[in-house]
């Protein structure tokens, strides 16, 4: 059976525990250049999601690869995930599903914050998401992630106008 795209409600102790305890690394191992965030539904207020963090680390173009040599010291990278010179994904352990994000700040993969920015500025947004999500529960993950990609374009299309 395919993996599942499931909705799930999350102690937030439990939340804060597993995030700090994939930061705290981190921040720890990587130099001031590397900005480390918080990205995905946990990151903003009122989104739903699968109880899972995703956090990002936005290193600069010619700092790509020595980031990413410090993230594969702590990490196993994600070979489900896209990996390049401005992108790789890491997996890491944890009770939840905490994931790592490296990109090139500026870059083509750099769309996370402007993502975030753009629900943060607008409950409706916030609203179209969580309907989404909530009409993709139980269905196949790689549809629900192609349905979700769909939507962060449209969205950012519109944030972007609205600049």
């Amino acid at each position: 059976m395919s993996e599942r795209f499931v909705l799930r409600a999350i102690d937030p102790g439990e939340l804060a525990c597993a995030r700090d305890a994939a930061l705290m690394p981190l921040r720890a191992a990587l130099p001031a250049w590397a900005e480390v965030l918080e990205v995905g539904s946990t990151a903003v207020e009122g989104v739903i999601g699968k109880g899972d963090i995703d956090l990002l680390v936005l290193a600069p173009a010619e700092r790509f690869d020595e980031a990413r040599a410090i993230l594969d010291t702590l990490f196993a990278r994600n070979p489900d995930q896209l990996s390049n010179e401005q992108y790789q994904g890491y997996l890491v352990p944890s009770e939840l599903d905490v994931a790592v994000q490296l990109t090139v700040r500026g870059g083509p993969y750099d769309s996370f914050v402007a993502f975030l920015d753009a629900l943060r500025a607008s409950p409706a947004r916030v609203e179209r998401y969580n309907a989404l999500k909530r009409a993709w529960d139980g269905e196949p993950m790689d549809a629900y992630r192609a349905a979700k990609a769909a939507f962060i374009e449209e969205v950012l299309r519109e944030h972007a106008g609205e600049r």
